[in-house]
């Protein structure tokens, strides 16, 4: 079976780093070759007797470049579980022993990525989520402890912050200007293996529907991608950063060929309204989608592989704008719709405010629609340290796929796949294989929505599909 696995890495003890190359920049000469032989897309390479030679002068230099840019991320939180009590068999009254509670740390192994001279490194989310201590540690060796800035689980970026001076920071690319079958490096720390670099090429632009966070185009690339170097560098031949490596895809739980990075242009974004907002400010239609299947094609006489609106939420900019339930978006801004996970990128990438052009297919007709964009809710709170992110509730949730969803005969909701019998969601009657629809009267999709409904340290109202049938229960926190 073929595993999706976040490429971060779960430590008993501590980790000794390495020490690294100092900066040199890439030779004028082997850039220039590279430029011109191996970043035209339109010339076939024939390699010269001097070709594997000049490759790996430019791999090297790359790597001294961009090396001392790359960071070791160690983090630690204390994790604390509620033993209950059980039955004495030596006791002849039957006396149960009392529940008592332990304390244990887990520790977390990451990498990243030193974006600014300041101090601000970028990693994953999953790195550094519900950390109680975040250490930083360079490729000299010296380590420092981080402040959380901000993290974005929508897709799986966090912002750190760290003081210390002389700080390398890296070169950042276009990750809009990729190719597939370009070299590029990964720089990390696999299993706690500091500046280790791997070697590769672009195998896929765009990929989708991993599962891995609520907003996903994915590079795909070869490059050997192992638990540690989640954070790390995806490094183009002109050494730049083009992406920020995350999750791998995998039988064995190690590298099998199949790794994925978050483009850089991407992770620039959420950096930036990190820093300025304190959030990440995305564009909200406030509605529900579900792709043009080959049975809905013939339905609705549309195209596959366009949207189909499934609901539209009461006060919405959806709504506000006139689109309805049963709508079909054949293009958006003039260009064709091309699936959900696509679309719902292009409107999450807009600015909340701005106006977006729909041609909807409805009753068999073409309409265009203007739809001023709003924010979603959720976003204007603060995803810190002690934000809603981070809140939790002993539960265990995934996301329903398509087929499923048919079965239960609803159009969105969020499976609860395990419950910790101490926890909050047992408290408060969840069972696993629940369904959870609302959280506070909104409808939910994705436990990152859950997440961003709940209020902490407050009564929560969850409406729950349980055997066909609803109910109403309070989640307290």
């Amino acid at each position: 079976m073929l595993i999706l696995l976040a490429a971060g890495l779960l430590l008993a003890g501590t980790m000794a780093a390495q020490n690294g190359d100092t900066d040199l920049p890439l030779p004028d000469d082997v850039a220039e070759m590279l430029r011109e032989r191996l970043q035209q897309p339109d010339t076939v390479y024939v390699a010269g007797p001097d070709a594997a030679e000049e490759l790996s002068r430019a791999f090297s230099s790359i790597v001294r470049s961009v090396g001392p840019a790359v960071v070791t991320i160690n983090s630690s939180r204390t994790i604390t579980r509620t033993i209950p009590g059980f039955p004495n068999p030596f006791d002849p009254w039957g006396r149960r022993s009392r529940p008592h509670t332990e304390e244990f740390e887990a520790r977390g192994l990451g990498s990243g990525v030193i974006f600014d001279e300041d101090g601000i490194v970028v990693t994953n989310n999953h790195v550094v989520e519900n950390a109680d201590e975040i250490e930083v540690v360079l490729s000299s060796g010296d380590s420092y402890p981080a402040e959380l800035v901000g993290t974005d689980p929508d897709t799986d970026v966090a912002v750190l912050r760290i003081e210390a001076g002389d700080l390398s920071a890296a070169d950042l690319g276009d990750s809009d200007d990729l190719q597939v079958g370009e070299w590029v490096l990964a720089i990390g720390s696999p299993f706690a293996l500091s500046q280790t670099v791997t070697q590769g090429i672009i195998s896929y632009m765009g990929r989708t529907d991993l599962g891995l966070a609520d907003y996903e185009s994915y590079i795909q690339t070869s490059a050997a991608i192992n638990p540690g170097n989640s954070g790390g560098a995806l490094v183009n031949m002109r050494g730049e950063v083009i992406g920020i490596n995350t999750a791998i895809a995998s039988r064995s739980g190690g590298s099998q060929g199949v790794g994925f990075a978050i483009p850089v242009n991407t992770v620039e974004r959420v950096v930036d309204d990190l820093l300025e907002h304190g959030s990440v400010l995305r564009g909200w239609l406030g509605v529900m989608i579900q792709e043009v299947s080959p049975e809905l094609a013939g339905q609705f006489d549309a195209p596959e592989g366009t949207v189909l609106i499934s609901q539209v939420l009461e006060g919405s900019p959806a709504e506000d704008g006139g689109l309805q339930r049963g709508d079909i978006v054949l293009e958006l801004e003039g260009q064709q719709v091309d699936g959900v996970s696509r679309f719902r990128n292009t409107i999450a990438e807009m600015e909340p405010g701005s106006e977006v052009e729909l041609l909807v297919l409805r009753d068999g007709d073409e309409t265009e629609l203007d739809v001023e964009l709003g924010t979603r809710p959720g976003d204007k709170v603060s995803r810190a340290a002690g934000g809603t992110g981070s809140v939790e509730a002993g539960w265990r949730l995934s996301e329903l796929d398509e087929d499923r969803l048919d079965d239960l005969d609803i159009r969105y909701g969020v499976l609860v796949a395990g419950v910790d019998r101490s926890g909050a969601a047992a408290e408060a009657g969840l069972r696993p294989g629940d369904v959870i629809l609302e959280v506070n009267r909104e409808p939910v999709d994705s436990p990152t929505r859950v997440r961003q409904l709940l209020q902490p340290e407050s009564e929560n109202l969850l409406l729950v599909l349980r055997d066909g049938n609803t109910l109403y229960l309070v989640l307290q926190l």
